[in-house]
């Protein structure tokens, strides 16, 4: 794995960790994180070299659902330079409409 994508991760961990959830690292890369209530976040940290496997990968973890059968919130956190690359592939594949799925910025 890349120091980068180790970067973006941790960045993601903190941030869980910060609202009180208890985040783990998955197997896909992603960022798990047990919420109040049973929710399930999902942090996916987006490197560039990921664009083109994009669209496939948001689609499956858009539709990832909790116990409840309450779809899981999708947070991205794109490295700096791609962000805007990330919003076209959400509009593109109609995924921004989703109410649940938030990107995140570096400069925040």
């Amino acid at each position: 794995m890349s120091a980068r994508r180790q970067e973006l991760q941790a960045k993601l961990v903190d941030y869980y960790r910060s609202c009180g959830f208890k985040p783990r690292v998955a197997e896909d890369g992603t960022v798990r994180a047990a919420g109040l209530g049973g929710v399930t976040w999902i942090g996916l940290p987006i490197l560039a070299e990921d664009l083109g496997g994009l669209p496939q990968r948001l689609h499956e973890l858009s539709a990832e659902r909790m116990p409840t059968g309450q779809l899981c919130p999708l947070e991205l956190l794109p490295e700096a330079g791609c962000e805007d690359e990330v919003r076209a592939v959400l509009r593109e594949t109609r995924i921004a409409d989703r109410r649940y799925v938030e990107v995140y910025s570096l400069a925040a």
